[in-house]
């Protein structure tokens, strides 16, 4: 099969992508200098052993590569797409992202005051391909569903994920914009889903009695899973109707979160060096699945 014009999905092009590490500032600031003083009166033995090693850096991070893991996504990619399979990715934190869309668009309306409408259009170009969230205007809008409160208060801390951003680089090559938001919403889990998490609490700390009731013993630890996952108090209402097990007069103590502290917005900007890097990555990742095959080589065994 020919990769030669493959073009790979906005979503995991962050995934193949895999640039070196820059000069840190102050090495950038070294090496600079050490090049003004080796063109003016030469360098120590010391200053030159400093010069060649940061030289050897810089270079480094100006290459692109494939790395092993980028490798084994595109051999599955590779096969999935010779042999007409599909990869299944299946997890609860996904299904939560595709079944709270319209919720969590939703919040970013009334939290914005901006009507947002969903977007149904999907380009192309020479190397990605992509839908987005959100009709653009001046900016593109993609939203990320937090799974839990635990995995959005990481979300605060923790610096942009990278695969996203580089997911918003595609889009905003797509649609001709400079800027983007990286959007992620925390969103009241859907109830089935919240459920399972029930049964798996159970599976590994055995929460319900022989009659199906949680133990005494227990229902902190449920309290605690559940207003990990619901943060209205309407959705709480809802769910403890709806539960033969869980009752709301667990919750007298249960804080409503408001939507304005449930969205996260993060900008990020077009680079146009971010994009070169993204095209020679997937004209690597083309070279790589072409050439990805299985080894039949049978002269050993004869």
């Amino acid at each position: 099969m020919d990769f030669s014009n493959y073009l790979f999905r906005a979503h995991m092009v962050g995934k193949i992508i895999t640039p070196n590490k820059p000069l840190t500032e102050n090495q950038q600031k070294t090496f600079v200098s050490l090049s003004e003083r080796l063109d003016v009166k030469g360098l120590t033995k010391t200053q030159d052993k400093t010069f060649t090693s940061l030289k050897y850096k810089k270079q480094l991070s100006e290459t692109i590569s494939l790395s092993d893991g980028a490798k084994k996504i595109l051999s599955e990619l590779s096969f999935a797409e010779r042999f007409g399979r599909k990869i299944e990715i299946n997890s609860p934190k996904l299904t939560k992202g595709i079944d709270v869309e319209k919720d969590s668009r939703d919040i970013l309306s009334r939290v914005s005051g901006l009507f947002l409408t969903a977007s149904t259009e999907r380009k192309r170009n020479d190397f990605v391909t992509g839908a987005i969230d959100i009709e653009p205007s001046t900016a593109i809008i993609d939203i990320k569903s937090s799974w839990s409160w635990e995995s959005f208060t990481k979300i605060l801390q923790d610096k942009p994920n990278e695969i996203y951003l580089r997911q918003l680089d595609s889009y905003m090559d797509l649609w001709g914009l400079d800027e983007s938001l990286l959007i992620h919403i925390l969103t009241d889990t859907p109830f089935r889903l919240v459920d399972s998490e029930l049964k798996r609490m159970d599976w590994q700390k055995n929460i319900l009695s022989v009659d199906g009731d949680v133990r005494d013993e227990s229902i902190d630890d449920v309290k605690k899973l559940i207003s990990n996952h619901l943060f209205s108090r309407k959705a709480l209402e809802a769910f403890c109707k709806e539960s033969a097990i869980i009752h709301i007069e667990w919750f007298n103590d249960f804080v409503e979160i408001e939507e304005k502290n449930r969205v996260h917005m993060i900008p990020h900007s077009f680079d146009k060096q971010r994009i070169e890097q993204r095209n020679e990555s997937v004209i690597l990742a083309r070279e790589y699945m072409k050439n990805s095959t299985p080894m039949n080589n049978l002269t050993i065994i004869k």
